[in-house]
């Protein structure tokens, strides 16, 4: 058994496709895979895509896969950026909902200096507003 997988994987390792171009003395053209007198080997290329622009090799398709892991890793660095960013704001949102929710008297000074408080209606009009923001935060 392991003496005829050996045969056959000897068999398949030298193949190679190889093809000859034949004239014969009327002019007519064979194409043949084994070597004969008066037959000149071909370059086998793939024929060309649709589109008419021809692919690289091996190579184009290493540069191709380290520019899709590249805009990958840029994408990835781009949503978590921007999963920090809404993190931050929604833990603001958060802060500003419990300091409103609390009951406490909230003032700050206006452009005189004078202190200003909160009132009723401007605080549950926040609170509103900040129960609409929080909706979309996790």
């Amino acid at each position: 058994m392991k003496l005829a997988a050996a045969a056959l994987l000897a068999l398949a390792l030298p193949a190679q496709a190889q093809l000859y171009k034949c004239v014969d003395e009327h002019g007519k053209t064979n194409y043949s895979d084994q070597p004969a007198a008066g037959c000149k080997a071909v370059d086998i290329r793939p024929s060309p895509p649709a589109s008419g622009a021809v692919q690289g090799g091996p190579e184009s398709f290493a540069v191709r896969d380290a520019e899709l892991k590249r805009r990958q890793l840029e994408r990835d660095a781009a949503a978590a950026q921007e999963h920090e960013v809404k993190e931050r704001r929604c833990a603001e949102l958060r802060r500003e909902n419990v300091v409103l929710s609390s009951g406490a008297r909230i003032s700050s000074l206006n452009a005189q200096g004078e202190r200003v408080y909160l009132d009723d209606a401007n605080r549950d009009r926040r609170l509103a507003e900040l129960a609409q923001a929080l909706r979309g935060c996790p």
